[in-house]
C-alpha cells in the first residue's frame, strides 16, 4: 500500500482561513457602533456605574453614622442642660441658698465645676453679663 502524503496545503488553508476570521471578530470589536463594540463600552460603563454605587453606598453608611452620631450628641446635650437647669433652679431656692459659703465648700465646688467644664466645654459658658446674673461662684482668691 502507498502511502499517502498529508495534504499540507489544505491544512495551511484552514489555518489561515481561522486565523482571517479571528483576526476580523477582534478587528469588530474595534469598528464603531458594531455590536461588538456596544457590548463593549456598555461592559465599560456598567463596571464605571457599579464603582460608583459602591462609593455611594460608602458615602450613605458615613451620613447615617455621622447622622446617628449628632443625634446621640444633641439628646445627650439636652439631658445635661435640663439636668443643670433643675440643679440651678433646686440651688436657688433651697433654704440656705443665701448663706455665704466656706472657702473649702466653695473650692470643692469650683473643683467640681472645673471637672464638668473640661470634660463637656460645650455646656459651660461663661456668665452673661448682660444677664443681670452672678457667676455661680465668686473667683478664686484670698476670702476677705
Amino acid at each position: 500500500m502507498p502511502v499517502r502524503s498529508i495534504p499540507w496545503r489544505w491544512i495551511g488553508y484552514a489555518v489561515m482561513a481561522g486565523c482571517l476570521l479571528w483576526g476580523a471578530a477582534s478587528a469588530l470589536s474595534y469598528v464603531p457602533f458594531s455590536p461588538f463594540w456596544s457590548a463593549k463600552r456598555a461592559e465599560a460603563r456598567a463596571d464605571r456605574l457599579e464603582g460608583q454605587v459602591a462609593t455611594l453606598e460608602r458615602q450613605a453608611t458615613g451620613q447615617a453614622e455621622i447622622s446617628t452620631a449628632t443625634e446621640t450628641f444633641h439628646t445627650r446635650e439636652t439631658i445635661i442642660r435640663e439636668i443643670a437647669s433643675q440643679a440651678e433652679t433646686e440651688a436657688r431656692d433651697a433654704p440656705d441658698a443665701t448663706t455665704p459659703l466656706s472657702q473649702e465648700r466653695a473650692d470643692r465646688l469650683r473643683l467640681n465645676d472645673q471637672r464638668v467644664c473640661d470634660n463637656a466645654p460645650a455646656i459651660c459658658a461663661d456668665p452673661d453679663p448682660a444677664a443681670g446674673r452672678p457667676p455661680a461662684l465668686p473667683p478664686a482668691g484670698p476670702a476677705g
